[in-house]
């Protein structure tokens, strides 16, 4: 048995267990040394039998990410982008998300942080809950908006 047919039966295996992208299949194919065409026949075989799509990749990342790992849309897109999807392919997926579960997703997150962070003045608390919501991914902006609605001001007093 060749090294391509072994690659490909080992990525078809892998691809039937869950939803890979073309960079991932490619890293685990590494160790079949497979020459630059073998490569591109490998990726164009198993899309043509479906195994691979990365259309599909990219929605059930964004899903799952959303969802699971309760990231924002900067953090998955960066992600995404670590691992080689076309922008226009982020944008569609990132799209699937809706405004309102976003928004919904990061008051939860921040109401359920505030006790849990110490700080001596709404300032500082501004501070650690913007930096934790910017660390999850989410934009400043709206995290500026649900600390407001969350009471969390900043104080006169600093500026």
């Amino acid at each position: 048995m060749s090294n391509y047919t072994e690659a490909l039966a080992f990525a078809a295996a892998y691809c039937s267990t869950a939803e890979h992208c073309r960079s991932e299949i490619l890293d685990k194919t590494e160790k079949f040394e497979l020459n630059p065409e073998e490569k591109v026949q490998l990726i164009q075989r198993l899309q043509q039998e479906k195994f691979l799509d990365e259309k599909r990749y990219v929605r059930a990342f964004v899903r799952d990410r959303f969802r699971f790992n309760k990231w924002g849309r900067i953090k998955i897109r960066y992600m995404l982008r670590q691992k080689g999807i076309p922008s226009d392919l982020i944008d569609e997926g990132i799209e699937t998300i809706s405004e309102e579960d976003y928004l919904d997703m990061l008051f939860s997150l921040l109401k359920q942080k505030k006790p849990s962070v110490k700080s001596k003045s709404n300032y500082e608390l501004r501070g650690k809950m913007l930096r934790f919501g910017s660390g999850r991914g989410f934009e400043p902006s709206l995290i500026a908006q649900c600390l407001k609605k969350m009471d969390i001001e900043e104080d006169e007093a600093y500026f």
